[in-house]
């Protein structure tokens, strides 16, 4: 009597197999695609250095000295493709420098070379190194002559 119940358990349960295997890979596809998701979203990668602004459809705005400042890539970046950036700041403003780095994998200072046009108008080029992660962030510090802290552009790269 005992091992023909044991039987019909063990039945039921192998007939459940395929049923919970399902389950178990959907919440993990479903878990996947939300820490993927996320990454693309999450906007604490902000440190409290400077000003800082996050780059929407190709463009971020940010203030240096409480005057609006717009930066505009030609293209969204993608790796190993040359990038137009064009900066458009306060006239009385200066960029001394400017370079981008990997906020979640160390890629090194990557040059943005930059040449003012007219009073306030930035313009150059970048290119970035591909790497393994397939959802890179990265950070534009903009130096701004004679401010203390450094501005800050973020944007996000995905193969």
């Amino acid at each position: 009597m005992l091992n023909n119940d044991n039987n019909k358990r063990s039945k039921f349960l192998h007939s459940q197999l395929p049923l919970v295997a399902i389950i178990v890979v959907a919440v993990c596809v479903y878990l996947a695609h939300k820490f993927q998701s996320s990454a693309l979203t999450d906007t604490g990668v902000i440190n409290g250095i400077g000003n800082s602004c996050n780059f929407v459809n190709e463009t971020c705005e940010f203030l240096i000295d409480g005057e609006l400042a717009i930066a505009t890539f030609s293209t969204m970046p993608e790796p190993e493709e040359s990038v137009t950036l064009k900066i458009l700041i306060p006239e009385n403003q200066e960029i001394e420098s400017a370079w981008i780095e990997g906020v979640n994998m160390y890629m090194g200072k990557i040059p943005v070379l930059l040449d003012s046009n007219a009073d306030g108008v930035w313009s150059g080029w970048f290119m970035l190194g591909g790497c393994s992660e397939p959802v890179m962030k990265w950070q534009l510090r903009l130096n701004i002559k004679d401010k203390e802290s450094p501005n800050y552009l973020y944007f996000v790269t995905q193969y």
